[in-house]
């Protein structure tokens, strides 16, 4: 009796020996997948299941084999990020697109891994009905939580990419959408420009067709400087002459602290008033305009305001 429970127990061991060294050899094999894709098809759900299985043939251990056909399973099933632009949409049919395998199957092997090494995929065109969705396309607005070293500022608007998504939805929704923002882009002391990218701001119940938008806060060291200018009168007409008082205002500008073409003077700066802006407004009034080719960062004149007044011109 002991003999033969020896004798059994040795048996088991070697049977499981034998099917642990079978299932690590390599088989080959053909496998059926159900192909889900995510991807940005403009007004379209973001995601859909292929109408077709993919049948890939290669090779691989007999335990991952196993694994990929599971237990009672008809598919392998495989989930797939692919760019709008690879899908062609059906003739005739308003959902239907199709995906040429080809294009997917570097990112198939780096889902498999090198668990499955595939020969060749038998299926050379996949089928997609995505489901139509209501959207609208809003601009994006930076939120920028940011402050600067002294004499360091911001230099123009935040550059970001894209600059406007399409946002997916009920239409009611929708409707009252005007814009969406990133969340909060921070930077303390800042010295340098700033680029990278931010999620945005989720809004409940809606849907954007990219996670992150790309930013780029253009940062610049700058000088101050103040100029006494005159304000001169432009595109007066001929039987008008345009008074200005006062005359001459003081001009405080920021610039960078190297500037392109050397130092900023009194000669690159005009301040001017524009005769049709005046004739339009109901005051006598206005602010002059700053006229440069120069980078100039932001400016302000003291006083704020000047004052016209139009003389008819008598001819000779």
């Amino acid at each position: 009796m002991r003999d033969f429970r020896l004798f059994l127990a040795s048996l088991i061991i070697a049977c499981a020996v034998w099917v642990m060294h079978t299932f690590t050899l390599d088989y080959s094999a053909s496998i059926p997948c159900t192909v889900r894709v995510t991807t940005n098809l403009e007004g379209y759900a973001p995601s859909a299941v292929a109408r077709e299985p993919m049948v890939i043939r290669g090779k691989a251990s007999g335990f991952y084999l196993l694994r990929m056909r599971g237990t009672g399973r008809k598919a392998f099933p495989v989930d797939i990020a692919v760019e709008a632009r690879h899908f062609t949409p059906v003739e005739g049919v308003e959902d239907r697109f199709t995906l040429p395998v080809s294009e997917i199957r570097e990112r198939l092997e780096e889902q498999l891994g090198d668990r499955f090494d595939i020969d060749f995929i038998e299926t050379e065109r996949l089928t997609f009905a995505f489901t139509p969705q209501s959207y609208v396309k809003v601009p994006v607005a930076a939120s920028l939580d940011v402050t600067f070293r002294p004499q360091y500022m911001q230099v123009g608007e935040v550059r970001l990419m894209p600059d406007s998504v399409l946002v997916y939805g009920p239409v009611k929704e929708l409707q009252r959408l005007t814009r969406v923002r990133t969340r909060s882009i921070t930077g303390s002391s800042v010295d340098k420009s700033l680029q990278g990218t931010v999620a945005l701001e989720p809004v409940a119940g809606l849907r954007f067709d990219v996670d992150r938008i790309a930013y780029d806060v253009e940062v610049d060291r700058y000088v101050e400087s103040t100029l006494t200018l005159p304000v001169t009168a432009v595109n007066v007409p001929a039987d008008r002459k345009l008074v200005i008082l006062p005359s001459q205002v003081e001009c405080t500008f920021r610039a960078s602290f190297r500037p392109r073409g050397g130092r900023i003077t009194a000669e690159d700066l005009s301040m001017v008033v524009d005769y049709g802006k005046f004739a339009g407004a109901e005051s006598t009034k206005v602010i002059p305009e700053l006229v440069t080719s120069r980078d100039i960062y932001s400016w302000h004149i003291k006083p704020s305001l000047v004052e016209c007044f139009q003389v008819l011109v008598e001819e000779p």
